[in-house]
Parts: C-alpha cells; sequence; structure tokens
C-alpha cells in the first residue's frame, strides 16, 4: 500500500498575518540597559509595541543579535534582544511581549 503525498504551492496558501505589526505608541520613557557582559547605559524609549521597542542612546557596545536588560523603574526589567543598531539608535525586540497596559504605562512616562 502506497500513500499519496499531496504537494500544495507556497502561493495557493491564504497568506498568515503578520501578527508582529502593531500599533507603536510614541514614548519619552527614562531607562536603563544593561548587557550580560556588565555594560551599561542611560537610555530613552522612543516607541514602543507590545513586541519591543525603539532606543535612543550612546551605547557603542550594542550589536545586533545581543541580550540586553532594559530597566524602565528600579523593580520593573524587560528582557530584549536587539534586532538593530543605527548611530545613537536602537531597535529591541522583547524576549516576551507586555501587556497593552504596561505599554501605556511606558509612553505616559
Amino acid at each position: 500500500m502506497a500513500a499519496k503525498l499531496k504537494l500544495e504551492s507556497v502561493s495557493s496558501r491564504p497568506a498568515r498575518p503578520q501578527t508582529r505589526r502593531v500599533a507603536r505608541l510614541f514614548a519619552h520613557s527614562r531607562a536603563t540597559i544593561r548587557s550580560s557582559h556588565g555594560d551599561r547605559s542611560k537610555a530613552r524609549i522612543r516607541d514602543v509595541s507590545t513586541f519591543g521597542c525603539a532606543l535612543e542612546c550612546d551605547a557603542a557596545w550594542l550589536r545586533t543579535g545581543m541580550f540586553v536588560g532594559i530597566a524602565v523603574t528600579s523593580d520593573w526589567t524587560i528582557q530584549a534582544v536587539v534586532r538593530w543598531v543605527r548611530d545613537s539608535r536602537a531597535g529591541v525586540e522583547f524576549l516576551r511581549p507586555i501587556s497593552e497596559a504596561e505599554v501605556r504605562e511606558i509612553s505616559e512616562d
């Protein structure tokens, strides 16, 4: 008995929604970013969504792919991975999405 394999072309599948395309809120919050190597820098969060944020800082040590902690308050740190770095700006993706309420809290600071 032979099993029949049905091949489907990629173009015949329905398009998947891009779940990472969510609303970003402008922000001016201050934060401290820390690397796993002990590097530390002050930063400003410029926009934020449930999945990540854009940072403005003078951290020459930031590199794409590195893991950082973003200390928003003394008792709230968000773990993230750096996705891009350009001049004094960087984009990070949170390791775990944050809630909409937390997004609003960061954007209102």
